[in-house]
């Protein structure tokens, strides 16, 4: 099973107000374990980035001038998602802004139709009701290494991401497990079975007899 983690970096938040994708990373999990296929650009987004948006992932758009457009790279990255299911943390900020690059390539392709996409943020919060789910957060509950995360990236957010989904799903694997063990120990019969030969047959007593007679007689005599 091929399961394909993603995030992006963008000029802005508001995709209606004309931001665009600036950065794509993914990583691929296999069955279960990490391997080394991964695909990573940088993009011109052809307009400036937020000085808050900067500040956040520590790129400029000088450093941009001479990266490729998203229709340039489009055929590659719709190749590596294809068919595949892909996780996002907030999955519908991720695919708007996918969706509205492949619109500016006049592309007719949206992720939903490419992909199977998970939101990873949806999953945690199903898992932990209380609590941040920001995968900062996560991170630190399932002590993933976030040493090298000074600002975010794609790339190492989607590898974050990969390792923090794996060590959650062992997680919540785990506890089904325990929990489906004190209910096999609840349901054992909570009875003591007596081998016998011989049925026991206890018998009342002459004076419990009479005593169930001279009742009988008082109810009789009442009624």
């Amino acid at each position: 099973m091929i399961q394909v983690f993603l995030d992006t970096e963008t000029t802005g938040i508001d995709v209606a107000a004309g931001h665009r994708i600036i950065e794509l990373g993914a990583t691929v999990v296999k069955d279960g374990m990490h391997t080394n296929e991964e695909f990573h650009q940088l993009l011109n987004p052809e307009r400036d980035i937020d000085a808050g948006a900067s500040e956040i992932h520590g790129i400029t758009s000088e450093q941009l001038t001479n990266e490729p457009k998203f229709g340039e790279i489009a055929d590659a990255f719709i190749d590596f998602v294809s068919g595949h299911e892909v996780f996002m943390h907030n999955a519908a900020f991720d695919v708007q802004f996918i969706d509205a690059e492949l619109h500016h390539a006049n592309r007719p392709e949206r992720m939903a139709d490419i992909c199977h996409i998970t939101d990873t943020m949806t999953l945690a919060k199903e898992i932990h009701k209380s609590g941040q789910v920001s995968l900062d957060a996560l991170c630190s509950k399932y002590g993933v290494d976030r040493a090298d995360r000074d600002k975010h990236g794609a790339l190492l957010d989607s590898q974050l991401l990969a390792e923090v989904y794996l060590r959650m799903l062992e997680s919540k694997n785990s506890l089904l497990g325990e929990l489906e063990e004190s209910e096999e120990i609840y349901e054992q019969p909570r009875f003591i079975q007596l081998d016998r030969d011989t049925p026991r047959v206890i018998r009342a007593t002459d004076d419990e007899l009479a005593a169930h007679e001279a009742y009988m007689r008082e109810l009789m005599e009442g009624m």
